[in-house]
Formats: C-alpha cells, structure tokens, sequence
C-alpha cells in the first residue's frame, strides 16, 4: 500500500483461506509481521464450487482491505479434492491418473501440486479454477497452497521422535483433516465429511482401529473449530483418554485457524 508520503510505504501480505464453508483472512506487516487485520466468515450452509465464487465476490465488496495493494498474496484451498503421491513415483504428467480414482474431475479443472520436502510427497489437488481467476483479476499473481500440504508441514516441523504414533486432527465446520505421525514421519492424512458428534468418532475410532492404534494410549491433538466445552470435545473424551486441544503459535489468529496461521 503506498502513501501520498512515498516515505511511509508499507509492504503488506494477505493470506486467505477458502473453503466450501467460509473464507477467512489475516493481513500482515510483511516488516514487522505484526498482523494488521483479521477475519472469518462462516457460510450460513456449505456450497459447491459453483456458489463459492458468489460468497467470495460478496466478501470481496464489502472487505475493502482485500482489495488494497499487496507485496504478496497466499491462498490456501481446504477441500477434499486431493492425494498423497510418493516423490519417487510422481510424475508431473500424471496428475489425473492420481485424482481418478477418488475424486471427480470435470474437464474445465486445473489440477496443481505442493511439494512436502521433509516428506518426500507430493500434494497433488485440484484448486477452485473459477475462484483462482477472480483472484487473478484483482491482485495478478499469487501463490496458493493445499491446506493439507500446510497442516503436514507444520506438524511434522514440530513434531518430537515419539516411540509411538501421535494423531493430528485439525476441525473444520463440516468436515476434518486427519493425520498420523511417527517419528516425524508421516503415516497417514485423510480429510473425513461430518454431520454430527457420532459422525466424527465414528471416522476418528475407525482410522484408529485401521492403524491398529489404542484409543486408551494414543495421543491425539485437536485443533479448529473446537472447544473443552464443545459435546464434540466431551465425546471425544470418553472414547480417547489422551487427547488435547492445540493453542495455535500466535494469539493474533484464533485456534479455529489453525492452520491459515502456518502462513505467518
């Protein structure tokens, strides 16, 4: 953003998370990194890409700040719309014999990929094309991530050599992101839809009983759309003994935006 005081220019970034539930977003001091401003907008139901574009455009005007001039743009994409390839087989050429097999691809997608170093995996999805357009339209070029790629990474940056295998769930409104570490090494991530408290134990105890993980002695950390005094934390509870739910690394974003708070 630049001042008719050429002196008090200010290099700014804007991060933004979409999802078919809300879009939410911080503002930063790219100098300082202090963040400047700070917003979630919850949908009143989820939406297909299609209406997604509709809700962004009205975000858009009526946020003025995220039409203002920006150093640099991210945008992070939570959808369902993903797979984990191994490096070693990942072929760039590839990228819709990856998807077929578990998500629906119409011919006017655009299908991406985030490299996970520390892993050796590739995040293979398809982004929203309309809403990457829109975003083209306004700001010209941005970078734009998977949320899994983000949780992963910030997990397993963090993560401590356990013996045993840790759980990471991260909650969304309607739907969570699964994944499984061991030794900084990544196990498994999954992204589950939920309608209800059962729903999601349902998924979580499942995948727990797949990996042959005890619910009585695994550890599993919570993040998102979620309090201790949430039915959903209290079932948790009775079902997992050991489980807590993660403070995210800033107080200037909530724990419900966990991960859009890697981008800082």
């Amino acid at each position: 953003m630049t001042n008719n005081n050429q002196s008090h220019t200010i290099s700014k970034k804007l991060s933004i998370q979409v999802c078919l539930d809300g879009l939410s977003f911080f503002t930063q001091n790219i100098a300082s990194k202090e963040v400047i401003t700070y917003k979630a907008i919850t949908f009143e139901q989820k939406v297909d890409p299609a209406s997604l574009l509709q809700e962004v455009t009205t975000i858009f005007n009526t946020h003025p700040e995220l039409k203002e001039s920006y150093t640099k743009v991210e945008v992070i994409y939570s959808n369902q719309l993903f797979t984990l390839v191994p490096k070693a087989v990942f072929d760039p050429e590839k990228l819709t014999d990856y998807l077929k097999f578990n998500t629906k691809i119409l011919a006017t997608d655009f299908i991406a990929y985030d490299s996970i170093e520390t892993q050796d995996i590739i995040t293979v999805y398809i982004p929203y094309t309309n809403i990457n357009n829109f975003f083209f339209d306004i700001f010209g070029a941005f970078e734009y991530y998977h949320g899994m790629s983000l949780f992963i990474k910030e997990i397993v940056e963090k993560e401590v050599q356990q013996e045993t295998s840790r759980v990471h769930i991260h909650i969304h409104k309607n739907s969570f992101d699964l994944v499984v570490t061991h030794k900084k090494k990544l196990q498994l991530a999954n992204t589950f839809d939920f309608y209800s408290k059962e729903d999601f134990m349902y998924y979580t105890l499942f995948t727990l009983e797949q990996l042959e993980l005890n619910p009585d002695t695994t550890e599993v950390f919570l993040t998102g759309a979620i309090q201790k005094e949430d039915p959903l934390f209290e079932l948790a509870y009775t079902y997992i003994r050991n489980v807590e739910i993660k403070e995210t690394p800033t107080s200037s974003i909530p724990t419900t935006d966990y991960i859009l708070s890697t981008l800082l």
